[in-house]
């Protein structure tokens, strides 16, 4: 028979194991919890974008029936459509008008799902038979004033709009990928993340099929000067033989941050970018810096070796530096 103080040796190890077991179970129930509900809330908004419930908006017309109105957009049919033989009839343009906003009320609401948070500005959609002389470019602008307001200058979003050819119109998962960049676009992002993001809500969300995830190593591309070559770029302005990799690259890296951190990590993100509103104050382009530091802030933890890693030119930055940079613009400024 084992003395006391034997069975007391034995019984602190056991205890141990028992707790590190235990603690083991609770941490993997825990992650197989957080997976199961990201995979539910990814599924329902999959299911809501077959079925799209009808929303309840009213839509008034001109009575040339050219512009049509609803809750968040205003639908103008351009001039090049009013010889065209589906559009060149009030009765025409009405009924096919009402349909797309049907439609595009529900796809607004579905993107609000997604985000969490929704442009202040009724959105201008306008349909073409070409844009910038294509039938397959679609774009969303978004107009901005710089105005000097309490002793420093902001940059104010006046007005999004989208153009769409037909062609393209018709392509749910366009109509997708525009509407994200209508609703992102109000932070001002680098072009390389409102890029990836529209494509990550086409693909993953609306079903896509015009990109696909690439190796974010194996399949890297830098530019001369050994910088990753989608962090300077322009967007469809700027189109060359990388546009289509450059479109891919970036929603791969937003895809994999996303499967990295879970279906809250952008939510958070852009309720840290507005909380702080920091982006109207800076000067000249957000650069891909000042967006790592609140993509760090929602992941709880420092992302520039990621972005270092995968050729990003970026420094890490304290929230102190970035209203000092501001700080010394606006002095600048006042000093000339």
């Amino acid at each position: 028979m084992k003395k006391p103080n034997q069975l007391n040796n034995y019984s602190a190890p056991i205890v141990i194991l028992l707790l590190i077991a235990l603690l083991s179970a609770g941490c993997a129930a825990l992650e197989e919890a957080q997976q199961r509900k990201q995979e539910r809330t990814r599924r329902q908004q999959q299911e809501r974008y077959m079925t799209f419930e009808l929303p309840n908006t009213e839509i008034e017309a001109s009575s040339d029936s050219l512009t049509l109105t609803s809750e968040h957009y205003t639908f103008t049919f351009a001039d090049d459509l009013l010889t065209h033989a589906d559009y060149d009839e009030p009765e025409e343009r009405q009924n096919m008008g009402k349909g797309a906003l049907l439609f595009m009320e529900s796809l607004y609401n579905y993107v609000h799902d997604i985000f969490g948070f929704e442009p202040k500005h009724q959105l201008m959609v306008n349909l073409r038979q070409t844009h910038h002389g294509s039938t397959n470019l679609a774009t969303t602008s978004t107009r901005t004033q710089t105005i000097y307001q309490n002793g420093e200058w902001l940059k104010v979003v006046e007005g999004i709009e989208m153009d769409f050819p037909v062609a393209m119109f018709n392509q749910r998962d366009v109509r997708a990928h525009e509407l994200t960049h209508a609703f992102t676009n109000i932070y001002l992002l680098p072009t390389w993340f409102a890029e990836g993001i529209a494509v990550l809500v086409q693909v993953e969300y609306a079903r896509g099929k015009s990109h696909r995830r690439l190796g974010l190593y194996e399949e890297l591309k830098t530019d001369l000067d050994g910088r990753n070559a989608v962090q300077y770029w322009k967007g469809h302005l700027s189109a060359d033989q990388l546009t289509q990799w450059r479109y891919s690259y970036s929603y791969s890296i937003v895809a994999e941050l996303k499967k990295r951190f879970g279906e809250d990590f952008y939510p958070t993100l852009f309720r840290l970018i507005e909380a702080d509103q920091l982006h109207q104050r800076l000067p000249g382009e957000m650069t891909t810096s000042f967006l790592v530091y609140y993509l760090s802030q929602a992941a709880g933890q420092d992302l520039i070796p990621f972005f270092r890693e995968l050729k990003f030119q970026v420094q890490k930055l304290t929230k102190s530096e970035i209203l000092s940079t501001i700080m010394q613009a606006n002095q600048e400024y006042l000093g000339r």
